[in-house]
């Protein structure tokens, strides 16, 4: 059966307050049982008194025990003259029991009363006279059942000297019908006040549970919205507890997907954009062409290699960025001098920077070399990216830096050019796809804006960090590190 978050709350809820209401219920019940029954057992304690004053007279008068030993009836008959003196007299009067109106139809008995007043066909075993009479060694004068430890023993004390002891069995249970309807009607109480606990628990469950549910409910709203593409929603902020801090996760994850979203948009129009640009130079050359407007000449054939190359770098570098981004780009790492890769880089690159006027510089401080574990063809890949980036937007006569260093185990790459330099606010895209700083790298270069993505994917893919910032020569400075290979 399925239920609600909301139910399965207040079902909770009460489900507790109930176990806990009715342990509490027969922790009380049997506390309050255990301590009534102890009160009713020092009651007939303290009644028991007189009987333990009368006999240590008895034993005053005869020595010993040795009278009530061959008289148990003289015993019984102090038992019930102690109870009948004792401060329980009003509840012998309240609820006399039915043996006392068997043998005194009119029971008076006072301080005087004399032992020629009380019959002497007294029960042998009437329900208040259950007490036993021990001696000294607590061995049984009147009276026998059970064992000694079983029995509540009262000193009998004469001169200063325990002559004997008067045994009282402790009641198992409550006989007294008022101490029993007082008990019955504690205990009734008591189960009203629990189901009342519970009535008034789950009353208070009900607006709690909905409370509690409600920010789960936003945000199951909020998710069926982002899952319908509504990426523009927000939640409103929860309190400082588990909820509202699942509630900024769930407004970090929309704005993240809304990001997301843009760039996908943002994506497929510059990729549009960049494929059609040499797509329309190819169809406009070949259509002029076929209309006869232009003649095929080595210089117009040129133009449409050159538009041909274009998109096909285009595509090579879109292939290479879907295969990182799915994981799916090989890579043969290896222990690899990064020095022999880097230096192999710029050599080749500096006959171009030359044609251009460019001065390109190298510098290695690395006396010892340096090894990484990487891909040498795809670090290969990664510094033709970075010099080809140079050279396509430095101006002529102007300067590059190579170098190579050690920092901590970390190998650093630094690349720095000349002007133009990047404005500090675009700096952090650099290294987003298709990025592009109209003013001063521009399309007209010849860049498909994917290099420096490439590059970070190598760079990533290895471990390492890539980073932009200004360089001191006026353009920009592309920092590498990569990590060096431990020593085995």
């Amino acid at each position: 059966m399925y239920l609600s978050i909301k139910y399965k709350v207040l079902l909770t809820l009460v489900v507790i307050t109930t176990s806990a209401v009715l342990v509490m219920w027969l922790m009380v019940k049997w506390s309050f049982d255990r301590g009534f029954l102890r009160y009713v057992s020092d009651v007939e304690r303290a009644a028991h008194q007189g009987l333990v004053d009368a006999l240590a007279d008895e034993y005053q008068r005869s020595g010993d025990w040795e009278r009530l030993r061959h008289n148990p009836r003289r015993f019984q008959e102090l038992q019930l003259i102690s109870l009948l003196r004792s401060d329980l007299r009003r509840h012998v009067a309240m609820a006399p029991p039915l043996w006392i109106g068997q043998f005194f139809p009119n029971p008076r008995v006072g301080a005087g009363a004399t032992m020629g007043a009380m019959p002497f066909n007294l029960p042998v075993a009437a329900p208040h006279l259950a007490a036993v009479l021990l001696d000294a060694d607590q061995e049984f004068v009147v009276g026998r059942g059970g064992e000694v430890d079983d029995l509540n023993l009262l000193p009998i004390t004469v001169s200063g000297r325990d002559v004997g002891f008067l045994g009282i069995r402790p009641p198992p249970g409550l006989t007294d019908r008022h101490d029993l309807y007082f008990s019955q009607r504690q205990a009734h109480a008591l189960m009203a006040i629990a189901l009342a606990v519970i009535a008034l628990a789950a009353l208070m469950a009900w607006p709690i549970s909905r409370q509690l549910v409600r920010p789960i409910r936003e945000l199951s709203q909020g998710a069926q919205r982002l899952a319908a593409g509504d990426y523009d929603m927000r939640m409103t902020p929860g309190p400082g507890d588990e909820l509202g801090q699942l509630t900024a996760d769930f407004n970090s994850l929309a704005k993240a997907l809304q990001e997301n979203e843009k760039s996908r948009r943002r994506w497929i129009a510059d990729i549009s954009h960049e494929l059609r640009t040499p797509l329309s130079i190819l169809q406009g050359e070949i259509e002029a062409m076929q209309d006869g407007i232009r003649t095929p000449s080595a210089e117009r054939l040129q133009v449409l290699h050159n538009e041909t190359t274009n998109l096909t770098r285009l595509v090579k570098d879109l292939y290479e960025l879907s295969l990182s981004d799915i994981g799916a780009l090989s890579y043969q790492k290896r222990s690899t001098d990064l020095e022999t890769v880097l230096a192999g880089c710029v050599a080749g690159y500096r006959d171009k920077f030359a044609d251009r006027g460019i001065e390109l510089s190298w510098l290695s401080s690395c006396a010892d070399g340096i090894t990484v574990f990487g891909d040498a063809d795809r670090l290969k890949q990664l510094f033709s990216n970075l010099l080809s980036n140079s050279l396509r937007y430095t101006d002529p006569n102007g300067r590059v830096e190579v170098g190579l260093s050690r920092r901590d185990d970390m190998a650093v790459i630094d690349i720095r050019d000349s002007a133009p330099g990047v404005p500090a606010e675009h700096l952090p895209h650099l290294f987003e796809r298709l990025y592009r700083v109209e003013s001063s790298r521009s399309r007209a270069t010849g860049g498909s804006g994917l290099g420096l993505s490439i590059c970070r994917s190598i760079v990533e893919a290895h471990d390492g960090r890539i980073s932009a910032q200004a360089s001191s020569l006026g353009g920009l400075w592309i920092q590498v590190e990569l990590p060096m290979e431990k020593p085995s």
